[in-house]
């Protein structure tokens, strides 16, 4: 890819663009930020945490879009309000729900406005639903909101067997894909953060073969197979390395910038 031909650039955050104290060099962004405005190029947070907590990290004046939850909830840059999200599925919802109380599987559920998790859940287990999905409620029966619910984020000792059980649970109603080292989501079929990275590109007229994606884990990997440079950090699953094309410098040296400051003419 010729350098001039970036017009997008899509980052994932924990494991990728955040260090592992969920830090980054914020004064080199700022300067690569100024950078990319200056040749038109846009960026994109995809991500399977919350867009409230996403937004945390960045100031209005970074213009950041967001493809939240996996690409579920989908927000252009100085939207309050996403301008996609799948359509609601409550008896699929009420089908999730009954499957992770019955199996004691932690999670936390979706909707729009926000993110609710069931009382039984453990105090640490709610540390962990707090830390990524900031605007949260603990709800004693979750029936009660199943109408609203879009999908689910479950914090589990092993993931891969996790993903791989409840895949063969839900049969295609729900897809299950490990997002972290100990998280699995519970995705709406065909939505995921490729899509959510289309839409965007849709509104702004850009050609994905033109966008640069990183990433480092299951949930990263339809994006990285959608755009025309895909990054791997060098920390990452190895599927993830065998779907990019350039390997980074790990989340822990800054490889997202290091990256950027090479392909971004100053």
């Amino acid at each position: 890819m010729r350098l001039v031909q970036v017009r997008l650039v899509a980052v994932d955050m924990d494991g990728t663009f955040l260090r592992p104290d969920m830090t980054y060099d914020r004064e080199r962004f700022l300067r690569l930020r100024r950078r990319m405005r200056a040749a038109g190029i846009r960026f994109v947070v995809a991500s399977g945490n919350q867009y409230w907590q996403l937004r945390s990290f960045f100031e209005p004046e970074d213009e950041v879009a967001y493809a939240a939850e996996n690409g579920h909830f989908v927000y252009d840059v100085g939207d309050e309000h996403p301008f996609f999200a799948p359509e609601l599925r409550p008896e699929v919802a009420r089908t999730m729900i009954a499957t992770l109380d019955e199996r004691r599987l932690p999670y936390l559920a979706s909707a729009a406005a926000g993110a609710a998790s069931p009382s039984w859940l453990s105090p640490d287990d709610l540390r962990w639903a707090r830390m990524y999905f900031h605007r949260h409620e603990v709800v004693d029966d979750m029936t009660t909101i199943a109408d609203d619910l879009v999908k689910a984020a479950l914090r589990v000792a092993d993931p891969i067997t996790v993903a791989h059980e409840l895949d063969a649970v839900f049969a295609g109603r729900l897809t299950p894909v490990v997002s972290g080292p100990e998280d699995v989501d519970l995705n709406v079929p065909h939505h995921d953060k490729a899509d959510g990275l289309r839409r965007l590109a849709e509104r702004w007229g850009i050609d994905l073969a033109d966008a640069v994606a990183f990433g480092d884990n299951h949930n990263d990997l339809e994006m990285l197979r959608e755009v025309g440079l895909p990054v791997a950090m060098s920390n990452a699953r190895p599927a993830v390395l065998d779907a990019a094309v350039r390997i980074a410098p790990p989340n822990t040296a800054d490889g997202v910038l290091e990256v950027l400051d090479e392909l971004i003419p100053a």
